[in-house]
C-alpha cells in the first residue's frame, strides 16, 4: 500500500507501486496456501499416527495426497511466476526481479 510521492510538492496525487487488485490478490493466494499447508500438516500428522499404529498400508494414500498437495503448489508458484513475465512484457527478465 505504499506510494511514490514526488519531489516537486503535494500538487500532484502519489503513483501507486502496485496494480490495481493486486495486494487483494495477493492477500487471497497467501489465505489459499495456509489453508493447503494446514491441510497437508494434517494429512502427514494422520499418516504418522497409523503408520506408528502398525496400519503401514493406509499411510501411503495420505502421503500421496499430501504429495499431491506440495506439487500443486509449486506448480502454482510456477504458473504466478510465469504470468508475472508475460503480463509485464519481459520474458528475459529473471523471475527473482519481477516480485
Amino acid at each position: 500500500m505504499g506510494a511514490v510521492i514526488s519531489p516537486e510538492g503535494a500538487g500532484q496525487a502519489p503513483v501507486p507501486l502496485t496494480a490495481p487488485g493486486r495486494d487483494a490478490l495477493s492477500a487471497a493466494a497467501l489465505v489459499i496456501r495456509i489453508l493447503l499447508m494446514a491441510l497437508q500438516l494434517w494429512l502427514l500428522t494422520v499418516a504418522l499416527e497409523l503408520f506408528l499404529s502398525r496400519k503401514g498400508t493406509e499411510v501411503w494414500p495420505l502421503a500421496l495426497i499430501s504429495g499431491l498437495i506440495f506439487a500443486g503448489g509449486l506448480g502454482i508458484l510456477w504458473l504466478l511466476r510465469w504470468r508475472t513475465g508475460i503480463r509485464r512484457g519481459l520474458p528475459n527478465v529473471p523471475t527473482r526481479e519481477l516480485i
